[in-house]
């Protein structure tokens, strides 16, 4: 573990990244600190891939190669073009990575280690940006991603066998009619009946995907736009917002699927066409259940006190993309039943919960 005076480095860090938050994609200036951090406090080999940061304890060749990842980026705050804030606890994330570099300092691990400074989790663009430029993550023999979660007693370790986190996507629908007089509605072709009977039947269409089957398929209406206010005109073009969420891709694949299919039948019967968007794409995030095993045993051989969730977390994870490439675990650090939860106000991260979250990573290594 990191002596105080590292402990207080690692704070301090944190600190300063918490002051400089940047939104996803924007993370210069965290990319800059935590670089110039490890060329300050360590030999790891530190790389610039297109975005974000790799850095390398290497043992020798023919070792076993494993991963740990972290994030940087900030969430937006509403109402502002550029504004940022650190109200996830990405900014302690990237600290704990730094701290376990220092952790890595001096030892012999019998594996080549590699930490994963990751931007752009927020908008799942991230992980599969590390997917895309970094090929040899398809090598490593496990990889691991830890996050903060309020409502948890302080410093547990949480942990869940297959998904721990869920699917989601955004599902935009845009449908063009055609525009009539109010007085003459059947001469155009208005799309907020076929809108509104999207937006009611998705329920039922989930119920059909699911056949009684027990697990979590959701759709969150966003927005529903169509028309405006002049009441001398029938609408002719509107817009349908869903967020879909789910333990399995392959459900959220079925019913993006009917609802396009619906939308495309009451459109052609109606003489209106229609165009469909996904946003904020992340997959599942599914433990690989040897690491799984292999992990846990190690917390609990550590004497950490480790809780095994009931049900996947509903919010969605982009380390879901590294985890189809490579084998590995998503974990969590409880911040304690009375902490705020994440992306609120008055969410702040805990910096009395590193110690935990090094202990942890320790484990693993």
């Amino acid at each position: 573990m990191l002596n105080a005076a590292q402990m207080a480095q690692i704070i301090a860090l944190r600190r300063a990244i918490h002051e400089r938050p940047e939104r996803s994609g924007r993370e210069t200036a965290t990319i800059a600190a935590i670089r110039a951090f490890l060329e300050a406090n360590t030999t790891l080999a530190v790389e610039d891939r297109s975005g974000w940061l790799l850095a390398t304890h290497r043992e020798g060749d023919g070792l076993p190669e494993i991963g740990f990842r972290a994030e940087l980026d900030a969430i937006p705050v509403e109402g502002t073009e550029d504004g940022a804030r650190h109200g996830c606890g990405h900014d302690g994330h990237a600290a704990i990575l730094c701290g376990l570099a220092l952790m890595l300092e001096g030892r012999r691990t019998g594996r080549n280690v590699h930490l994963i400074f990751q931007a752009a989790e927020e908008t799942g663009e991230g992980g599969r940006q590390v997917c895309a430029t970094w090929p040899e993550i398809a090598g490593l023999q496990a990889v691991y991603a830890l996050h903060n979660i309020p409502g948890f007693p302080r410093n547990h370790i949480l942990t869940r066998r297959g998904c721990f986190a869920c699917a989601s996507c955004g599902l935009v629908v845009r449908i063009q009619g055609r525009p009539a007089h109010a007085a003459y509605p059947a001469q155009g072709a208005n799309p907020i009946e076929l809108l509104s009977r999207l937006a009611l039947e998705t329920p039922k269409m989930i119920g059909d995907i699911l056949g009684g089957e027990d697990r979590l398929l959701m759709r969150t209406l966003i927005g529903l736009r169509a028309g405006g206010e002049n009441f001398g005109l029938s609408a002719s073009e509107g817009t349908l917002c869903m967020t879909l969420r789910g333990h399995r891709q392959a459900d959220i694949d079925a019913l993006a699927d009917r609802i396009r299919a619906a939308a495309s039948a009451g459109c052609a019967d109606a003489g209106m066409t229609c165009e469909f968007e996904l946003r904020d794409v992340f997959p599942d995030t599914t433990n690989d259940d040897r690491v799984y095993d292999d992990a846990v045993a190690r917390f609990r051989g550590a004497g950490l006190p480790v809780r095994e969730l009931d049900e996947p977390m509903r919010w969605s994870e982009d380390f879901g993309w590294i985890l189809q490439r490579a084998p590995g675990m998503y974990f969590g650090i409880g911040d304690g039943e009375d902490c705020p939860g994440l992306h609120t106000e008055c969410f702040s991260f805990d910096d009395g919960i590193i110690p935990a979250a090094l202990a942890a990573l320790e484990a693993l290594l």
